[in-house]
């Protein structure tokens, strides 16, 4: 698995969360019932978390406009 610092912008859906960076370590994946996307992402610390982000337009053929991914629905520390 990539490091914090090994994750940027081009690699990563990054945000803020409670006060955190969170960048993800994967790239998000749709939920079988598909009114969600989830993903693994980690703090500068390496803490890991699952991600999960509300799906806002399932018509787009864009995924950078399927969720608002700025606001994730849910973040758990794992």
């Amino acid at each position: 698995m990539k490091t914090f610092d090994e994750l940027n912008v081009t690699n990563s859906t990054i945000f803020e969360w409670e006060g955190k960076e969170l960048r993800t370590v994967q790239d998000p994946y749709v939920s079988d019932d598909g009114d969600t996307y989830t993903a693994v992402a980690i703090d500068e610390n390496n803490n890991e978390y699952q991600v999960y982000w509300e799906v806002i337009n399932s018509d787009t053929t864009d995924e950078s406009e399927t969720c608002d991914w700025d606001k994730p629905i849910e973040v758990v520390k794992l």
